[in-house]
């Protein structure tokens, strides 16, 4: 019986790292990165759907009732930074014949679906008195890629604080649109090494 168990488990191990050794390396652009795909996505896909990020359900942390108001006004310009950003970040490299935003996808299109979790509006206080990236803001976002059938391409998750966010006294609102941008240029990162 002992035999047995032990060579079952050695074929769920040898069947694990084989699965595993079949999908693509990770880009190791975002903090967090699960690949399902085992070729490049330039074998398969040539066109780009970018869908508008949302903020359905995220956390706001260190926000009042005002600057909540204020971040949820600003949201057009973060969900244009990030997409702007990703856009021009990838033409800029050749990557993907097409690039469209919010069309419905249809045959060899690789779809981006993200979500801002948290808000996040620091401490100007923290950053003055403690320092060490005490206090700062960021913005923290979770997504993935799936096809047109919806088959899960790669799923993500990061936080950006951005050089800005740490070093800086400026306040959420000043930082949170070029913290916007960095999400698109990370995402650019991460798509190039897998295209």
């Amino acid at each position: 019986m002992k035999k047995i168990l032990l060579a079952l488990f050695l074929v769920l191990v040898t069947s694990s790292l084989a699965l595993s050794a079949d999908t693509l390396p990770k880009p190791e652009a975002l903090s967090e990165e699960t690949i399902f795909l085992t070729e490049k996505i330039s074998a398969n896909y040539d066109t780009l759907v970018i869908k508008d990020f949302s903020a359905e359900g995220a956390e706001y942390s260190r926000v009042n009732d005002e600057e909540k108001a204020e971040i949820i006004k600003m949201m057009p310009l973060l969900m244009n930074n990030i997409a702007d950003a990703l856009t021009a970040e990838l033409k800029s490299k050749g990557i993907f014949k097409n690039i469209v935003r919010n069309s419905t996808p249809t045959g060899r299109q690789i779809i981006l679906e993200g979500k801002i979790s948290e808000f996040n509006a620091g401490s100007k206080a923290m950053k003055m008195f403690v320092g060490f990236g005490a206090g700062k803001a960021y913005l923290k976002f979770k997504g993935r890629f799936v096809d047109a059938s919806g088959k899960e391409l790669a799923i993500f998750e990061d936080r950006e604080t951005g050089y800005l966010g740490s070093m800086s006294l400026m306040s959420y609102d000043e930082l949170f649109p070029y913290q916007a941008r960095s999400i698109g240029e990370n995402l650019a990162r991460f798509l190039i090494k897998l295209y």
